[in-house]
């Protein structure tokens, strides 16, 4: 079997043991892909490795092992700086969207507004059909870490940007990243005393996802009408 084959297999095994939540039995697998096939200098294997990196470090991630998935996202980026293949980069901003998530959970803020920056420098713009959601999930994460800094001023032009971006955007990774920076937005804008701005945020979740296929969206619309109703006069 060639190595972009057998290692992809792998991968798609351990993706598919996460997604059954047998997070551990998943782990020697991409250690396997690790292993086996880092030497190689195909360019197609070397995304298949990237895959495994990034996959382990969601694992991890999961599994709470947060310093650990941090070392593992810093050493894919390191083995594969500087190679330029389309499918390559686009692993790489994942890891690196990946790493500003654990950096927030470890209540690194400031880093994580740096890693956020590093992936809209790095692949903004860029070739590749997958970058949006990395793309996306940097501005909404930059978003979340201003806001933790009480930076909030900055961080509601980023909330807006994913929404313009991204607002009409089928794929369910970006419809995510939009509720979630509407939502985020409409909690900043109560927050700041702006109570007629969040009710017209409100207004727009409830538009858009009241009848969303997604149960999570359809249940953030009825906080948003929840909280559209506290904000009505008595």
């Amino acid at each position: 079997m060639a190595a972009d084959t057998e290692g992809r297999a792998l991968v798609e095994k351990g993706i598919a043991l996460m997604d059954a939540n047998r997070i551990e039995e998943a782990l020697p697998l991409y250690d396997e892909v690790i292993q086996k096939f880092s030497g190689s200098s195909e360019a197609d294997v070397w995304v298949m490795v990237a895959r495994a990196y990034v996959n382990k470090g969601l694992a991890l991630h999961h599994l709470k092992k947060f310093e650990e998935a941090l070392a593992l996202y810093n050493e894919v980026l390191q083995k594969f700086e500087g190679k330029g293949e389309d499918k390559l980069r686009e692993v790489l901003a994942k890891a690196l969207l990946h790493k500003s998530n654990i950096l927030r959970e470890l209540d690194r803020p400031d880093e994580a507004v740096a890693v956020c920056d590093e992936v809209l420098k790095r692949f903004d713009g860029k070739p590749g059909a997958a970058i949006p959601v990395p793309i996306a999930g940097a501005l909404y994460n930059k978003a979340n870490a201003l806001g933790t800094l009480n930076r909030a001023d900055e961080a509601l032009p980023l909330y807006d940007e994913v929404i313009r971006r991204y607002g009409e955007a089928s794929e369910p990774p970006l419809r995510q990243l939009v509720a979630g920076s509407l939502f985020s937005k409409s909690v900043f804008l109560r927050l700041k005393n702006r109570a007629p701005e969040a009710v017209t945020v409100y207004d727009e979740i409830i538009k858009r996802f009241s009848d969303a296929s997604e149960p999570n969206l359809r249940a953030m619309a009825a906080m948003a009408q929840q909280s559209k109703n506290d904000l009505q006069p008595k």
